[in-house]
């Protein structure tokens, strides 16, 4: 019997089958008798050519790809503009006769129904109407009364008051003013009043309508931060780290000054939040350099953080990650005590961290001085220079700029005769006093703002320029501040109004690439960087990150069918999925008391006291006990950093500290440097062992907080914590969760 035959092809499948196919003639008569006529064989081949071109017209017409589908990567975004200038030249073009098939040139959209259709349009002329009588306030009328009528007539009360009382004028027509507070938290910035209700709890940051369109957005620490942009970008990221710039937002972080008047008080300032407690280098004090490091808070490490001093006013401003920010704000108003003003400038001061060895260049390119000439010269010696690490860390410059928009596209700066070298020798500095003074001054801040040109502005301003100009001649200019952080990046301090104009132009260098905190944490990883607060769970916000991780891994892991989850049961015993630090502080110190150290027996039956308690016979036991009282005492942080100085954590060290069978301590942990001596992989959470010939749970020693391939060695690498014990250790074996092989790994101190 005959297979039955094929379908018939639908539609679009003839239309692409006809599109390829070529008319050709069958006979040859050019061809006798061996000989070949050649004017003959041309002409007949002429129809055959014309045929081929057509069908060449065809396949490309045929295809369905417009033109805003087929963007290079770097011009993609998630809400696709219809704007031919966001294409490529070449493509203007097709995309403009794509778009001929409507009125407007702009494809048409899905028609909603008219009552639909209609309560929007109500909805937004309610929302103008509300929103042009109260933006000059600043503030939003709330309702009172128990029915909707006595509602509205309340509403009706406050905007009749509102429009009597006198306004306050700003000295600009963009909005733009000075949010800080003296001595309390400022209240979050409530933004537009169409999108103030979704930023109730998370505010949006100065550059995040940008972000929102070309990333993906985390919600953390009170903030809507770009975590990673839409397109993949592992390869160019590391690519970017060695060769050109990456751009980071980062007016997240928190920011405080304190105005302490005199020397002393600064001096007496430091001795209590850094980690100076004696005398402070003479370079800090006057504020020719950055201080990087830890920020302490009764005498204990609270986080990374970055502290800088105006010379002139004895001010000192502390910049520090805004998930402990609210808790340093408080401590440092209290040591206050009234005697100094302490300001909150979350919102008044905004941030760019720029990192590669083109970030200084890329950043002059958009920067235009309005400084003495001696300061200009020392700034493009500096700029012109591509290797960051000879830079030494905390080095400042200060001085204040024109707003880049003025210029249509960047510029390179005036070459300079002077080598970076010569002006490290003699100590010149590229930083203007006056500059931090008016960084730091509420008063300078918001002048700083006068006369700030909108959008409309500036394009009308160049419409109307002198074709022989370069850029729009006007007065405004801001203060601004860059220094260098502990992880080799250049923070850019700035009014917060002025971020959105700084980055609009640096994003439009070409050796800029923009990146989130993934991309952060992707770049400290491959220079083994420690990450806060992922890599640092002996911290109270790194272990509630910890904890988070985990319980969001789990989640994940449990959603999958018992066919994907894997054998982690069979793996990990009595681990969770997660790094897990209670098990390992029970374990280590446990095993002081259990009276038979063999391997673990998980068929062994258990023996119990008259208290009902079980007998620590083997290490099985001991694992049972611990997995039995996990939830008891988890919250507590079971893992603390080794202090060589603490009498305790050197007996720990040493292998002769017994701890109380009542209450275990914090188990003493050391940060270290992971790198793979062979083949094989590291993850997230991966178990570190000793080396030994069958590692059991008995050699367990540590965990991998952040580990992953590293492109700048060519091979995994990962930051960890182990026991203090095994701190001088040179070689371990680390193993993946939910798998069987070990890995040799080479370990050494962060």
């Amino acid at each position: 019997m005959a297979p039955p035959a094929k379908p018939p092809p639908n539609g679009k499948k003839t239309k692409l089958y006809n599109s390829r196919t070529i008319r050709t003639e069958t006979v040859d008569p050019s061809y006798k008798n061996g000989v070949l006529n050649l004017p003959q064989f041309i002409a007949s081949r002429e129809y055959e050519i014309k045929a081929f071109e057509q069908s060449q017209l065809n396949t490309k017409a045929a295809s369905a790809t417009r033109v805003f589908q087929s963007l290079p990567r770097t011009l993609r975004r998630r809400t696709a503009s219809h704007n031919v200038k966001r294409i490529p030249k070449k493509l203007r073009a097709k995309g403009l006769r794509e778009m001929q098939n409507t009125t407007n040139g702009v494809p048409s959209k899905k028609q909603h129904s008219r009552g639909r259709e209609l309560h929007r349009l109500k909805l937004q002329k309610r929302l103008l109407r509300l929103a042009s009588k109260i933006k000059d306030s600043r503030g939003v009328p709330y309702s009172q009364g128990a029915t909707v009528r006595d509602r509205i007539q309340s509403l009706n009360k406050q905007l009749d008051e509102l429009k009597r009382a006198k306004r306050n004028i700003l000295n600009n027509a963009v909005a733009a003013l000075d949010r800080c507070c003296v001595g309390a938290l400022m209240a979050k910035p409530s933004g537009n009043i169409k999108y103030a209700n979704r930023q109730k709890t998370f505010t949006w940051m100065p550059t995040h309508v940008w972000h929102a369109k070309r990333f993906h957005m985390t919600k953390r620490w009170g903030f809507q931060i770009p975590f990673s942009p839409n397109q993949k970008c592992f390869r160019s990221t590391s690519r970017a780290a060695k060769e050109s710039t990456l751009a980071f937002e980062s007016s997240y972080y928190g920011e405080l000054i304190v105005e302490c008047g005199n020397e002393n008080a600064v001096q007496k300032f430091l001795n209590c939040f850094t980690r100076y407690a004696g005398s402070v280098p003479a370079w800090f004090l006057q504020g020719e350099k950055a201080y990087n490091g830890w920020i302490y808070l009764d005498e204990h490490k609270l986080a990374p953080g970055a502290v800088l001093i105006d010379a002139l006013a004895h001010k000192v401003l502390v910049r520090l990650h805004p998930s402990v920010y609210e808790q340093l704000f408080a401590a440092v108003v209290r040591w206050a005590d009234g005697q100094f003003p302490v300001v909150d400038c979350r919102y008044a001061l905004g941030s760019i961290e720029l990192r590669g060895p083109t970030a200084l260049n890329s950043l002059s390119k958009v920067l235009h001085l309005e400084a003495d000439e001696k300061v200009a010269d020392n700034w493009r010696a500096y700029a012109q220079y591509r290797d960051p690490r000879l830079i030494p860390k905390g080095t400042l410059f200060s001085f204040h700029v024109k707003d880049p928009r003025f210029w249509k596209n960047p510029v390179n700066p005036p070459p300079t005769q002077k080598d970076v070298s010569g002006v490290l020798l003699k100590k010149e500095l590229a930083s203007d006093p006056e500059a931090v003074k008016a960084l730091f001054s509420s008063e300078s801040r918001t002048y700083s703002y006068k006369d700030m040109y909108s959008l409309k502005q500036i394009g009308k301003e160049f419409s109307r320029r002198d074709p022989c100009s370069s850029h729009i001649h006007a007065s405004n200019k801001f203060p601004i501040l860059i220094f260098k952080t502990s992880q080799e990046a250049w923070c850019v301090l700035m009014p917060w109004f002025w971020v959105q104009p700084v980055w609009s132009k640096l994003s439009s260098v070409s050796a800029v690439q923009p990146a989130g905190l993934r991309q952060a944490h992707q770049v400290n990883f491959e220079y083994d960087i420690p990450t806060y607060p992922q890599d640092f769970p002996f911290l109270p916000e790194g272990y509630r990150e910890h904890l988070m991780a985990t319980a969001a891994e789990k989640a994940a892991i449990e959603k999958l069918p018992l066919s994907k989850q894997g054998p982690t049961k069979t793996t990990e015993g009595f681990l969770s999925m997660g790094a897990d630090w209670y098990f390992l502080r029970k374990w280590i110190y446990g095993m002081h008391f259990v009276q038979e150290k063999k391997e673990v027996d998980m068929k062994a039956a258990g023996e119990f006291d008259e208290q009902k308690n079980r007998i620590l016979r083997t290490p099985d036991d001991l694992a049972l006990v611990i997995d039995s009282t996990r939830n008891a005492d988890e919250a507590r942080i079971p893992i603390v950093a080794f202090n060589k100085r603490d009498p305790d954590h050197d007996r720990f060290a040493r292998r002769n500290f017994i701890p109380k069978k009542s209450d275990f301590s914090p188990l003493p942990i050391a940060q270290v440097a992971l790198s793979l001596s062979k083949t094989g992989s590291i993850k997230d959470n991966a178990r570190i062992y000793e080396q030994v010939p069958d590692p059991g749970l008995q050699n367990l020693i540590g965990f991998v907080t952040s580990g992953a391939f590293n492109f700048n060695v060519g091979h995994p690498t990962a930051i960890g914590l182990v026991s203090a014990t095994h701190k001088d250790v040179r070689s371990v074996l680390v193993r993946n969760v939910g798998c069987t092989s070990f890995s040799k790994a080479n370990l050494s101190l962060v």
